[in-house]
């Protein structure tokens, strides 16, 4: 009954570290979600080239807005300039294999 009680309270507390991790990016991103929905047209209409390869972060998916992206959000990847959302996804990102690595940038740009 005891190693019941401790497996429940590791699963709750790998669910809530997993909820805690999501909010915190959503929480960081919110000013990424309106630029993100601009059309294609306005956006390359009225803004200047983004320094960063990817439009979504390649770890969650989010929308990336390039003013809203400090440096300490990016990472430098086969010569290209690499934006995230939130604090967790560069960690994230630097334990990915090249190949990995490769595949979450294709999806994020």
């Amino acid at each position: 009954m005891k190693l019941i009680s401790v497996r429940l309270a590791a699963l709750a507390i790998m669910v809530i570290g997993g909820l805690a991790f999501h909010f915190a990016c959503q929480k960081n991103s919110e000013g990424t979600a309106a630029a993100g929905s601009a059309t294609a047209a306005t956006a390359t209409a009225s803004a200047p080239a983004s320094p960063f390869v990817n439009t979504r972060c390649p770890i969650l998916g989010t929308a990336i807005s390039p003013a809203n992206v400090p440096e300490s959000l990016t990472r430098i990847y086969k010569g290209q300039k690499v934006a995230f959302c939130c604090d967790g996804c560069p960690q994230a990102w630097d334990k990915l294999t090249d190949a990995e690595k490769d595949a979450k940038l294709k999806a994020a740009k």
